[in-house]
Parts: C-alpha cells; sequence; structure tokens
C-alpha cells in the first residue's frame, strides 16, 4: 500500500505531514509536559544551551537560503524551474528560520529575566499561580523545540529529496 498516492481534501499525504506533523505534535508534547511533573529546574541546562544550537541553525538555513537564491548549478536551476515546489521550499526554510530565531530569544526570556521572582515579588502572586507559569512556560519550550526539529529534519529530508529527483 503505497501511503503517497492517498489524498486528504485534496492535497497529498506528505503534503499534510510537511505541513502539521511539527506544530501537531509539538503541542502534543506541550500538552504532556503540562500534565507531567517536572520543575523549571530540570530543563534550565537545555533551555540555557538552546541558544547556540537555534542560533546554528538559524545561520545555517539562511546562509543555505542565500546559496539557493543566488546559486545556478544543474541541481538549483532544475528547483528553481518548478516555481510552486521552490516557493514551497523557500517557506518551509523561512518557517524554520523564524521558529529558531522565536525560540532562541524565548529560551534566553526564560533562562535570564529570572521572572518568577520579579512576579512574585512585583504582584505577590500566589504559588499555584507561579507553579502554573512555570510549567506553561516550559510546556511551550518543549511544544517549539520539538516542532523545530521536526521540521528542520522534514527540510533536509525534502532538500535530499529534490537534489535525487534532480539528478
Amino acid at each position: 500500500m503505497n501511503l503517497m498516492r492517498h489524498h486528504i481534501f485534496g492535497k497529498s499525504l506528505s503534503y499534510w505531514k510537511e505541513l502539521y506533523l511539527g506544530p501537531f505534535l509539538g503541542v502534543i508534547l506541550a500538552l504532556v509536559l503540562f500534565n507531567l511533573k517536572h520543575s523549571f529546574s530540570e530543563w534550565i541546562i537545555l533551555i540555557k544551551e538552546f541558544p547556540a544550537l537555534g542560533m546554528c541553525a538559524f545561520g545555517f538555513l539562511l546562509t543555505f537560503l542565500s546559496i539557493i537564491l543566488q546559486g545556478n548549478n544543474e541541481t538549483i536551476v532544475w528547483m528553481k524551474s518548478r516555481m510552486i515546489l521552490f516557493e514551497k521550499f523557500i517557506s518551509f526554510n523561512k518557517r524554520i528560520v523564524m521558529l529558531s530565531l522565536i525560540l532562541t530569544i524565548y529560551s534566553y526570556i526564560l533562562c535570564y529575566a529570572h521572572f518568577t521572582w520579579i512576579i512574585d515579588l512585583i504582584m505577590s502572586c500566589s504559588p499555584v499561580f507561579i507553579h502554573w507559569l512555570k510549567v506553561s512556560s516550559i510546556s511551550i519550550f518543549g511544544g517549539l523545540m520539538i516542532w523545530f526539529f521536526i521540521d528542520t529534519f522534514t527540510f533536509i529530508n525534502i532538500f535530499y529529496h529534490l537534489i535525487k529527483k534532480s539528478k
């Protein structure tokens, strides 16, 4: 049974997978993390280290995009000749670049704003609200991170398939 031939609402299964698998799994992970018992201190190391990875991916994907846009070798000319495919490829790249930037900024805010004691001090919030804020911020981070990883993997996979098709 070839899954690539199946269509849902007139679009292929791979179309839906490329477009929504990352966000879908990100939301699922965020919901799971929100319902698990974990502490902010368990996540702080990963959150602190993410900006290095996020900015590396950001730079790589922007460099990759500029090479694709300016290049004129056989593979790139073939890709550019398929206008719809090329535009989807470029927009997917932009989506990952923006996701990387958002996630990097968010991780900086989580690590270095020390938002919990500021909120506690200024607003005299209840411990339950502070706990809810910590859990939801970690859940959002985890969801965005899985979305980023899945979309990056999908983008690389699409690129390799495009290279194979062009030869």
